[in-house]
């Protein structure tokens, strides 16, 4: 509701199209959560930074896994990193975004309402029906997704992780495309 409320406010204010008052809506909530962010992606630094000592320690301790727990807490401690840090600004942005979807979605002031060459924000963005196959093709999702692809390729891979799982993650904005 407060973000509807929002919306409409910055609407009547600077009569700008619902389109571009979501984009600006965008840019503020992702300016509110910059510090998050960029704590965020510090942290994630940090860690890649230790992975070669995380490395040296899960080989010295391979057979000792209560050990090797113990040395990789105060490896964390002496260097100051807290590996739930770069998780914590996440959780917290999640339940935002998600409201915005949900607000979006039902948003009755969205009908009818136009934005660069989308007719309708409240229906899907179809600039045509590709022959033989009956299947919309939607301009918008496939941006986003370049997008995704652009920002997974920005993020430091997490320290330890398997290198086919890290592949996995790089390429997660894909399956969100499909």
């Amino acid at each position: 509701k407060p973000l509807l409320l929002a919306m409409n406010w910055l609407h009547d204010v600077t009569r700008f199209g619902y389109g571009w008052i979501i984009v600006l809506i965008t840019i503020i909530i992702k300016a509110v959560f910059w510090p998050l962010t960029a704590a965020s992606t510090r942290s994630m630094k940090r860690m890649q930074a230790l992975a070669p000592e995380m490395k040296a320690l899960k080989e010295k301790y391979k057979d000792d896994a209560q050990k090797f727990t113990q040395k990789q807490m105060e490896l964390w401690k002496k260097h100051k990193v807290n590996p739930m840090s770069g998780c914590w600004p996440m959780l917290i942005q999640t339940p935002v975004f998600i409201g915005f979807f949900t607000m979006l979605r039902s948003a009755i002031e969205l009908r009818g309402a136009h934005f660069l060459w989308v007719n309708d924000l409240s229906q899907p963005d179809t600039l045509f029906i590709i022959p033989g196959l009956n299947f919309p093709f939607n301009l918008l999702p496939l941006l986003m997704g370049a997008a995704m692809l652009w920002q997974s390729h920005l993020q430091p891979p997490s320290p330890g992780m398997d290198p086919a799982q890290q592949k996995m993650m790089r390429y997660m904005p894909l399956i969100f495309l499909v």
